[in-house]
């Protein structure tokens, strides 16, 4: 061996060895939260909807449903109310005085039960009315739809004029404070990860931001679609880097 050599094998004993290894994941992010905004009532839209791509605040109003019917059935069953209430009042006043009536013996036991049978039969009309009442007031509070989230619109399912039953599909919200990153390891990597491993995740569209984040669920069972396991990594999104639907790398050290 000549002195070269001696030299190269005396500094590779001497010098501390590093070896590091890390996996190299990639996946899509998901929104944690979506949700579907359907009519409460049927009805026809009365203003353009939003688009996709717009950006909603909880409480910010969506859509309009045409609230003239609904606001003259508030108005008819207010008029019901008070028709009731009317005929209540007679029932009770005649069998307060039947009441009497019959206290003096000027009166049928009979005649009586008649009178108190119409004076309950009265109160539970008015009961009826005041609950129809409040079932009108509050269709025509939901001709008005609201988010019920922070996020944005990725769908919408009608437009101005169209008709709507109630049940039907108006908009597909999502929620983007939160994004789970969906990630995807081969059998060799997944005895290598374990959950609340910290990890860093970065998107094609910025790739200079790494967000540190730890990884929450690891999937025992093969996606047949993308030959690999599932790993989902929370990420608090409050800037807005992630958006549902961008391809994702990650990378953790093991």
């Amino acid at each position: 061996m000549n002195y070269s050599s001696k030299l190269a094998l005396a500094i590779y004993l001497i010098l501390p060895s590093y070896q590091v290894n890390a996996i190299d994941l990639i996946g899509n992010a998901e929104a944690r939260q979506a949700i579907e905004v359907v009519s409460e009532v049927s009805g026809m839209i009365a203003n353009h909807p939003l688009q996709p791509g717009t950006p909603v605040h909880r409480g910010e109003p969506l859509i309009t449903i045409s609230p003239e019917d609904f606001q003259l059935e508030v108005r008819k069953q207010k008029a019901n109310v008070a028709l009731v209430s009317a005929d209540l009042k007679i029932k009770r006043s005649l069998y307060l005085r039947y009441q009497e009536l019959r206290n003096k013996n000027s009166l049928s036991q009979n005649e009586l039960d008649i009178a108190e049978a119409d004076y309950q039969a009265a109160k539970a009309q008015l009961q009826l009315a005041q609950i129809e009442l409040e079932k009108s007031e509050i269709d025509l509070h939901n001709t008005r739809i609201h988010s019920e989230i922070d996020g944005f619109i990725i769908k919408k399912s009608v437009d101005k004029g169209s008709w709507v039953e109630k049940g039907t599909t108006l908009y597909h919200l999502v929620c983007t404070k939160k994004i789970i990153a969906r990630l995807h390891a081969s059998e060799y990597d997944i005895p290598q990860l374990k959950v609340g491993q910290a990890i860093k995740v970065w998107s094609d569209v910025k790739p200079d931001v790494k967000v540190d984040a730890k990884i929450k669920r690891i999937g025992v069972e093969l996606d047949e679609t993308s030959l690999a396991y599932p790993i989902d990594v929370e990420i608090t999104n409050e800037n807005g880097h992630f958006l549902p639907g961008m391809a994702l790398h990650a990378t953790t050290d093991v």
